[in-house]
This record gives C-alpha cells, structure tokens and sequence, in this order.
C-alpha cells in the first residue's frame, strides 16, 4: 500500500457549462435563494467513464471525469429529471425522474458504484452543513468514495502533541457527520477499519497518510470553516487511496 499517494490534479477534465438554473417545465425560473438549492458533483466511480449530467434534459456538466470535482451550479427546489450519460456509448448509467432539492440547501452529488456491479452506476447526494462552528472552531467532513476499501477509520492529530480525534467506520461512498475541532493544522491518517496503529510513525496500515511528507502541506483549518475532504482509488482499478483536493463548503 503507498503510503505517499499523490493528489489526483484538481480541475482537469471538467467542463463546465456556468452556473445554470434549471428551469420548471413551463419554463420559468427564480434565482431566489427560497426557490433554488446548489448543486456540485464528484466522480468517485473507478470504472466510470467520462460523463455528463443532465437536468430535465439540459446539459449542467459535461466530460465529468474520475476524482474532478466540479464547481457548483444553481438549481431549482422542486423535483428533476436527473440523468447521468454516456456520451461515448450514447446510454444514460443513471436515471431518475423524481430527484429532489430542498429550497435552500446545497449538495455534494458523488457518482459512486461500477458498471460492472449488480447495482451499476448510483448517486449519493450527501448536504452540505453551511452553519457556523462555534467560536474558534471550524467543521470537517470525510468521505469514503472508495468502493473497495471497506470501512475506514479517520485519526485527526495536532502536530507535536498525543491530541487525536477519531472518526470511526466510514463505510464505502457514505460520508461522516461533520466534526467540529479547534481551529489550526492536522496531521490526518485514514486506515482500514480498527488499524489504530496507523498512528506509529510510518505505519504500513494506513491507505492515505497527510503530514507533509512527500511534499504535501499539513492541512490547515481556519475557524469558521467547513471542510469536505474525500478518499478516493488513486488509479481506476487500482488498489491504492489517496485523497482530493479539499472541498470548500462554507468560508
């Protein structure tokens, strides 16, 4: 397992068609916050392939590729036709006709799954908290968007000191609650389930290791903020993590 994982480059591969707002059937539309909802979407399906949204039949996002999260798109509160497409095979992977939004509320949308599986291609459409922590504090959520690792667990440590926060059993393609922390930098391990010697220096049980080592900054958090940060397969296929760039959902 490597350790030393590279981030998968941010914002390659993606095109995105501009903030958007879809439109009710009539054709009517509001950019009113008590009518509209936001919309972001992940690709954490290894064997996914390059694919586009489409909302009631309108392109949003286009040649979304694995691991590139997209910016966000406005969209109305009201249920939508939500389709996931194939453009290079001409088929849909995914098709609902009733997904909801709620007026207000912004989503983090994580293509998840594998074509190959029994369940095929699937949506997890996770809502992002933009409330404030309390004073000094910000709030961190981890995802598991790997579909082969199993459970994971999480180990938020303060640099220089036995400070460790624990975020235990994150199952594959489902998110944590957002936990409130103090303010400042983390080393953050993630390690298969119930490996809490991912914590020895070096260890060989963790899948994603970020401390600074292979020139990668510790993380560091500014109170007020609310953070997402996924773990993904670093190759399509392959067997070893790493995480993305981290997502912004509030500050």
């Amino acid at each position: 397992m490597n350790r030393f994982s590279k981030w998968i480059p941010y914002g390659v591969g993606v095109v995105l068609l501009g903030v958007l707002l879809i439109s009710v059937a009539c054709g009517t539309s509001s950019t009113s916050s008590s009518r509209t909802t936001q919309l972001r979407v992940v690709n954490v399906a290894p064997s996914a392939p390059t694919l586009d949204l489409l909302i009631d039949s309108k392109t949003v996002f286009s040649s979304m590729a694995y691991g590139v999260p997209t910016t966000f798109a406005t969209v109305t509160a009201i249920n939508h036709d939500f389709k996931l497409f194939d453009p290079a095979a001409g088929t849909d992977l995914l098709d609902n006709p009733t997904e909801p939004f709620t007026a207000g509320t912004t989503y983090t949308y994580l293509i998840i799954g594998a074509q190959s599986s029994a369940t095929g291609i699937k949506g997890n459409k996770l809502t992002d908290d933009h409330t404030l922590a309390d004073k000094g504090n910000f709030k961190l959520r981890v995802v598991n968007g790997s579909p082969t690792a199993g459970a994971v667990d999480v180990y938020l440590v303060t640099p220089g000191t036995t400070t460790v926060t624990t975020i235990t059993g994150i199952a594959s393609n489902t998110a944590s609650a957002y936990q409130s922390l103090a303010s400042g930098s983390y080393e953050i391990y993630i390690s298969q389930g119930n490996h809490n010697t991912c914590l020895d220096p070096l260890p060989a049980s963790c899948l994603v290791h970020i401390d600074g080592l292979n020139g990668t900054a510790i993380p560091g958090f500014q109170a007020g903020q609310n953070r997402t940060l996924i773990m993904v397969n670093q190759i399509p296929g392959g067997g070893t993590y790493t995480t993305l760039p981290m997502l912004a959902d509030l500050n």
